[in-house]
């Protein structure tokens, strides 16, 4: 069972996210959910499951992979949309692996989504929910090793 509760008007989840470059770290992969909407690479935590595990389990669910992840973000983010207030709270693990793992448009194991390489230098072009993550993709600033804490609002 997913950690997500839902009343009127609201919405809270708990999710998992993993940054995946490409060997040369020019390339970011990420997940075309639908109408043009992104993610990163992940999914729901389940309850009683950790987030070292969850992501681990995601990715070999979704891409049939398996590799070294590093905690790099705790996000809480507070998301609108016409219709719902979203409350997120993030865990986003960094990694990097062969681009020939996942060919560009892989459609995911278990879902209906696919799976794209995007050069780092186009992701404003690309709707990422994670916005503040993908801020930090874009801006190079991924470079050591320290878990950071953030928080968006849009509400």
């Amino acid at each position: 069972m997913v950690i997500t509760i839902k009343e009127d008007g609201t919405r809270f989840g708990a999710r998992v996210g993993a940054i995946i470059y490409n060997e040369d770290k020019t390339k970011i992969l990420i997940e075309n959910q639908s109408n043009q909407l992104y993610m990163f690479p992940g999914g729901r935590i389940d309850i009683h499951e950790d987030s070292q595990n969850a992501i681990s389990r995601e990715l070999k669910e979704e891409l049939n992979i398996k590799t070294d992840l590093k905690p790099k973000y705790i996000v809480e983010m507070f998301l609108k949309s016409p219709k719902t207030k979203y409350h997120e709270i993030g865990f986003y693990f960094v990694t990097e692996i062969n681009e020939d793992l996942v060919e560009n448009n892989f459609k995911s194991l278990d879902s209906d989504s696919n799976f794209v390489w995007v050069p780092i230098q186009d992701l404003d072009k690309y709707n990422i929910l994670a916005k503040p993550v993908k801020d930090k993709v874009k801006n190079n600033e991924l470079t050591d090793n320290t878990l950071e804490h953030i928080v968006y609002r849009e509400y």
